[in-house]
Parts: structure tokens; C-alpha cells; sequence
């Protein structure tokens, strides 16, 4: 059972932040150092060591010292407590670290009354994700077992990844399939088993897809008022009537889902209050 602690008065928001990264680290990449929290905060080691300490304190039973990996990894019995335990918290956290870092030197909290629909939880296994990002950081190899619909109970496959990816509705894995000898985008959920890792890389092409970058135009749908166009462009945030997306070719699709832009052909009774201006262009980059 999932007993997550609420921040209270008792605990500070900086130490708050930095068990919840304990927890997320330790569960989500196998093993947690000081180093972890020295990075991501700019703390120095002595306080790095005392909060693991503080959190092996308050949650006994969780992380052990493991001296093969020279680090804290979590035990069978791991229950978390300050975060919910799931792949998505843990990515969304690394995405929004990775942004704020550009942009935002502290953020407080408001009070601001929201709601905020999100997509249910996926079910994935923490080994494989673990196995599937040391990959990426390393160039590895791996052979794993991975369903699909027209293999529903799995086949085997071995594949070299190097990015994780949310579509806004769930994530995938970029990487070189060996059997389909192209780079492919793999679901996380869709993984049954890692069945071994290669460290040896192989000699593989350039993924110039993801290299690619191209230009989405969007603009009102003209088969609506000039009024009615105008009230779309400015929901939008379009300057002069158009908005221009830059996006790595592979990522073009998730985007025109996500934001509910059709891109198959378009008829004189389409309903969509924006479409994309250069579809024909576009077209030759989706799957």
C-alpha cells in the first residue's frame, strides 16, 4: 500500500524535494549515490550522505548498500512514501528539471485553485526501464521481448535505443531494430522482458530521421468566417494567422495528435478549427 507523506510544517520543502528524487532514482535507474543529489541540487556530499541517511531512518526496509554498484538500490519490499511509484512521475520530473533549467531559478507554490486531467498511470516494470535508460546513456544493445498486434505475446528483438519520448499520452523508446534494420519507435508499455544486454555496440546508421528537423504550418481552417478564423488564431496564440512548429520529423505525428490537428486529406466539410497549411509537405514524415 502506497503510504506517500503530504509535505507538513515538520518538513521542509528543499529536504521534501530531495527524498523524493531518492525515491525516484533509486526505483526508476538502480542506484542511487550522493552524486544524484549533489547535481540536481548543488548540495555538497556531507548533506547528499546525511538525507539518504534520513531517509533510510524514516522509511527502514527500503534501499540497501549494494558494494557491486557502489550505491543504494531498493529492496523486494520497497514501498514508496514520498512519490507514487509510478514510470510517469519520474519521467515528467526529468522532462520539467531539464526545461526549468533554462528558464526558472526557484518556483513557489501557489493557490491557485486547478484541475488537471492526466492520462491513467501505464503499467511498466521498473527493471525494464532500468535496463532500457542505461542503454540509452551507454549505447548498449539490448535484447528483449516486445509485444505487439501482430505479435500479442511478444518476439523477441534486439534493438539499440538512445531516447525516451512522450506523445502527451504515453512514452516510447527511439531505437535501431536490428530485425526491421530501421530506427522505430517502441512503446514502454509493450515491453514483456529484457533478456540480455550487449555492451559491444554494432556498427549501425545515423538515425537522420531524428536528426531531421521540419517546419508544421498551422492556420485556421478556411472553410470557416474570417471572424470565426480570427477567434481560432488568437485561442491559439498565432501571430498573423499562423503558427510555425519546429519539430524533429519522427515527432511530427504525436504533435498533430496531440494537438488535435488532422493530417489526412482535407475536404470542403472539414470541422477542425485549425489544419496544417503545408500537409503535402508533411505528409512523406508521417507513419
Amino acid at each position: 500500500m502506497n503510504t506517500k507523506r503530504h509535505l507538513d510544517d515538520d518538513l521542509k520543502l528543499d529536504l521534501y524535494r530531495r527524498l523524493r528524487l531518492i525515491e525516484m532514482i533509486a526505483l526508476w535507474e538502480g542506484r542511487l549515490t550522493s552524486n544524484s543529489l549533489n547535481q540536481t541540487f548543488g548540495i555538497k556530499r556531507q548533506q547528499a550522505s546525511k538525507d539518504i541517511s534520513y531517509y533510510r531512518t524514516d522509511c527502514p526496509g527500503n534501499l540497501v548498500y549494494d558494494t557491486k554498484l557502489k550505491g543504494y538500490k531498493t529492496t523486494d519490499s520497497f514501498n514508496p512514501k514520498y512519490t507514487d511509484g509510478t514510470l510517469d512521475e519520474y519521467l515528467r520530473f526529468l522532462a520539467f528539471n531539464q526545461e526549468a533549467a533554462k528558464h526558472v531559478s526557484a518556483i513557489e507554490q501557489v493557490n491557485t485553485p486547478i484541475e488537471i486531467i492526466r492520462p491513467p498511470n501505464r503499467s511498466v516494470d521498473p527493471e525494464i526501464v532500468r535496463a532500457l535508460i542505461k542503454a540509452c546513456r551507454n549505447k548498449d544493445r539490448i535484447d528483449v521481448k516486445y509485444a505487439s498486434v501482430s505479435s500479442p505475446l511478444g518476439k523477441e528483438r534486439i534493438m539499440t535505443p538512445h531516447t525516451l519520448i512522450s506523445s502527451g499520452y504515453r512514452w516510447h523508446v527511439r531505437a535501431y531494430c536490428e530485425e526491421a534494420k530501421k530506427y522505430k519507435d517502441f512503446v514502454l508499455g509493450r515491453f514483456l522482458e529484457i533478456i540480455s544486454t550487449n555492451e559491444e555496440p554494432l556498427d549501425i546508421p545515423e538515425d537522420h530521421d531524428w536528426n531531421t528537423f521540419i517546419d508544421l504550418v498551422i492556420v485556421p481552417n478556411p472553410n470557416y468566417s474570417k471572424d470565426q478564423q480570427r477567434l481560432f488564431a488568437r485561442e491559439r496564440g498565432m501571430n498573423g494567422m499562423k503558427q510555425v512548429v519546429n519539430i524533429r520529423a519522427p515527432l511530427a505525428q504525436y504533435y498533430l495528435q496531440l494537438m488535435h490537428i488532422p493530417f489526412s486529406d482535407y475536404g470542403p466539410d472539414m470541422k477542425h478549427s485549425i489544419i496544417l497549411e503545408n500537409l503535402d509537405q508533411v505528409k512523406v514524415h508521417l507513419f
